[in-house]
């Protein structure tokens, strides 16, 4: 089988076959033409033909980061990233995955400098690389049919801590638009939560919200006239994504903000018929309290140097996600459910 590689430096001259390959609406073209002009990064694609046919693709870009950011240590240094260039646990890969084990490898062969491979489902290239945990994802699979189910199929703990939640936001004000309205207002509540972000791989500008595609939706909630925080959400198929928010932090905690902000997504997502929420890859424990369950996510590193790739595997400890977080039982049992679902539809 003939197999030939083609880099190239812009997405609207990808194959017209690539989104076909795309498992999600984030690996497809529209997006990444999205992303290319509003978070420009020297973004590069790679196509793998297989005699002739387009097999397998993925997307590169270069970007000056913290390495050693699970430990918390300073280490900012220009790093060749595979990865989709912006904050999502979308693999960067797509295609036939039996040709992906080639396609990096010779990806990492003619990339230079330290290179980091972020977001795949499982390990690649094990002999090559190290292999890492990245940050897990956070997935909402929601079985009810309507909200109200959804509470019932609560454990009580949990069912009484979202109603505390929701009391917080008695006299809250929430309007969803598109996202063309984004303003200084919001994107300053965006830039509170990226001052605290441990792990943040890059700033996004203001632009790249304010000029989202039609299938993400702003939502935005007020307390008299002052904004609390805001969340974005991507539609795609059958699933709604958390993309993502703002917070006004003096407010925080009196309104339950951070809570009700994913309060909100998981009754969006049961009044759009969506039973899949993907809620990112941060504030783990929250998330899960929602009953959500960790999707793990994989990450490697590479250097053609020798010594320097060993120092990766010396300091490896200090560039993997170690955080173990203990799991949340929120539902009942299908037992149960099933008896107080009776109950509540007799």
């Amino acid at each position: 089988m003939k197999k030939i590689i083609k880099r190239i430096s812009s997405p609207e001259d990808l194959n017209s076959k690539w989104d076909s390959l795309a498992d999600c609406y984030f690996q497809k073209k529209e997006f990444l033409t999205h992303i290319h002009k509003y978070n420009p990064c020297c973004q590069r694609y790679y196509e793998l033909y297989c005699d002739g046919n387009l097999s397998a693709a993925v997307v590169a870009y270069t970007l000056k980061m913290n390495i050693l950011t699970f430990a918390n240590i300073p280490s900012s240094i220009n790093v060749q990233i595979i990865g989709l260039p912006v904050s999502v646990a979308a693999p960067p890969v797509i295609g036939d995955s039996n040709e992906f084990e080639f396609l990096l490898s010779e990806i990492i062969r003619n990339e230079s400098g330290i290179i980091l491979g972020l977001n795949f489902i499982s390990d690649h290239l094990k002999d090559k690389v190290v292999n890492l945990r990245t940050l897990p994802t956070i997935i909402l699979n929601t079985l009810c049919d309507d909200f109200h189910s959804y509470e019932i199929s609560l454990r009580h703990d949990y069912r009484r801590r979202l109603h505390r939640i929701e009391e917080k936001f008695t006299n809250v004000k929430s309007v969803t638009t598109d996202c063309s309205v984004f303003s200084n207002e919001h994107y300053s509540l965006y830039l509170q939560i990226m001052k605290r972000t441990k792990t943040k791989l890059e700033t996004l500008n203001k632009d790249l919200f304010k000029y989202l595609p039609s299938n993400f939706s702003l939502t935005t909630y007020y307390s008299d006239d002052q904004m609390l925080c805001w969340h974005i959400v991507c539609k795609d198929a059958n699933e709604m994504f958390f993309f993502f928010g703002g917070m006004n932090y003096t407010l925080r905690d009196k309104y339950q903000s951070y809570n009700n902000n994913l309060l909100g997504i998981v009754t969006e997502a049961f009044n759009d018929k969506y039973h899949k929420i993907d809620f990112g890859q941060t504030a783990e424990i929250a998330k899960t309290r929602f009953g959500g369950e960790m999707s793990e996510r994989r990450m490697f590193m590479y250097h053609k140097n020798i010594v320097i790739l060993k120092l990766l595997r010396l300091c490896r400890n200090l560039i993997t996600y170690s955080k173990e977080n203990n799991k949340h039982h929120v539902f009942k049992t299908e037992k149960n459910v099933s008896k107080l679902s009776a109950i509540q539809n007799y």
